[in-house]
Formats: C-alpha cells, sequence, structure tokens
C-alpha cells in the first residue's frame, strides 16, 4: 500500500489519543492525507516569504541614498512578517498531520484538526457503508495518485448527516492517497462486518 497508509500499526503516534476504541475493536488502517494537499499552501509561504526581499530590492532601489536610516523599521517589519509566515506554516502543517482516517473493524473514523487546540471526529459504522467511490481528476491527482473518497451509507432520506443510524448521507475525504484501492479495502471490511453479523 501506499506509504500513507499504514498497515503497521504506531500506538505510540500522538494522533492516537483521539481514538476511542470499543471492546474488541482493532485499528486495521491508519490513512493521512496525501502530501500534495499540503504542497498548495507550502507553494504558497514560500512565494510570500520571496516578497519582502523583492520590496527591499525596490526600495533600495528608489530611496538609495536614504534607506540606511530607515533599516531598523524595515529590519523589525520584515521579521515580524517572517514569524507570521512561520506561524501560518506551523498551523497548516498541525492541520495537515493531524487530520487521519482510521479504519478499524467496526468503523471508519475520521479526525479533522482545526487549528492548533480544536478538532472535529466523525465516525460511520461499516456496516452503514452502501458504496465508496474514489474520485481522481486532473493531471496532478493522476499522476500522484491521489483524489477523493466518498463513501455512501445506507438508509432512507436524503439528509447528508452521516452520523445518525438510517439516514443516508456522504462521507466525503479530500486528498486521499491511492483511493481506488482505498475503496475497495473499505468494502471488502463492510463485506466481512455484514458476513460477521449474518453468521453470529
Amino acid at each position: 500500500m501506499s506509504h500513507l497508509i499504514d498497515t503497521e500499526i504506531n500506538s505510540h503516534d500522538p494522533a492516537f489519543l483521539y481514538l476511542n476504541l470499543h471492546t474488541n475493536e482493532e485499528i486495521k488502517l491508519v490513512v493521512r492525507h496525501h502530501w500534495a494537499g499540503f504542497l498548495g499552501t507550502l507553494l504558497l509561504v514560500v512565494g510570500m516569504g520571496l516578497f519582502p526581499l523583492f520590496i527591499l530590492f525596490a526600495v533600495n532601489l528608489t530611496f538609495k541614498d536614504s534607506i540606511d536610516q530607515y533599516m531598523p523599521i524595515i529590519s523589525v517589519a520584515i521579521t515580524g512578517f517572517y514569524l507570521f509566515l512561520l506561524t501560518f506554516l506551523f498551523g497548516a502543517w498541525i492541520n495537515y498531520y493531524y487530520d487521519i482516517i482510521f479504519i478499524t473493524n467496526e468503523r471508519i473514523v475520521n479526525v479533522a484538526q482545526e487549528g492548533l487546540l480544536s478538532r472535529k471526529t466523525s465516525e460511520l459504522n461499516l456496516r452503514q457503508v452502501e458504496n465508496v467511490t474514489a474520485e481522481v481528476e486532473g493531471f496532478l491527482q493522476t499522476a500522484l495518485n491521489y483524489g477523493i473518497l466518498v463513501i455512501e451509507t445506507a438508509g432512507e432520506g436524503t439528509t447528508g448527516n452521516i452520523d445518525k443510524p438510517g439516514i443516508k448521507g456522504f462521507f466525503t475525504v479530500t486528498d486521499v492517497p491511492d483511493p481506488n484501492r482505498l475503496a475497495r479495502v473499505i468494502l471488502e471490511f463492510h463485506r466481512n462486518v455484514v458476513s460477521s453479523t449474518d453468521n453470529n
């Protein structure tokens, strides 16, 4: 499997602090978002990081004789700007790294990090899975083998709420590595759960 889909579970990963397993529940897969989902943010920060250098170069050409007296202020402003960029990048990295999908023998748990101190957890019982669709669009997603995973839940109705049994909804996760293979794995786990339930 992809290196972003772990079959060897590391229980010392701090992300496991957010997951409370049921009795006899076992983690089968841990899926992290593809690094390409973070690439846009990284390129944005790099681009913004070059901006003060261009400004400083332009100011130096325009006010060549008097720029020295303003250098202390300019230095403080540039330092503050880069500290802001680093803080922004750190927050974006935390959101990327701690956005995790846990797939157990009972359910799918999506932990979505929202800022440094908050997170949202959504879960779906594997018995509720009706269909799993992988969407890979464009050259970049095709070349890097990542995309969107859409899990349709069983039940009646058309609401998008996936947390209530008996209600049809859609569990959508973006920037998933190897989405076609992951879709097949989830459907296989679903069939195993249904089969074990029927046998009991």
